[in-house]
């Protein structure tokens, strides 16, 4: 993987970590309370979208960075199901009848895959 390439994966990982943690404490913060209503055109779709776009270039490169260093406890499943995750945590999260524990499984689990893949780069 060269250096420019290197660097834009490095960019989008760190794009998804911060609107991952976003979207936690949108979801522990505001969404939960009576006084929060959906904003769906302004806020979620764009959410959503931005999640999308990041995800399709993110997805290719994590994983041939993942091929290249061949980490014992990353694999290329992970990465899709991450992503899968993550389309859900881009919806979910804005709205308050989302199961609390398996929303917060969710953003633990796309945490801890775009931390490892962290460690690779």
């Amino acid at each position: 993987m060269d250096d420019h390439t290197l660097k834009h994966l490095t960019e989008l990982n760190q794009r998804l970590l911060e609107m991952n943690q976003f979207a936690e404490a949108l979801y522990l913060n505001e969404v939960r309370t009576e006084s929060y209503s959906v904003d769906f055109f302004g806020m979620v779709k764009p959410f959503a979208d931005e999640v999308t776009e990041k995800t399709e270039q993110w997805l290719p490169l994590a994983i041939k960075r993942v091929q290249e260093k061949q980490p014992k406890d990353l694999h290329e499943n992970q990465l899709t199901q991450t992503v899968d995750n993550f389309e859900v945590v881009a919806i979910k999260s804005f709205y308050p009848e989302t199961s609390r524990k398996k929303q917060i499984e969710t953003f633990k689990a796309v945490e801890y895959v775009l931390k490892q893949v962290q460690e690779l780069l």
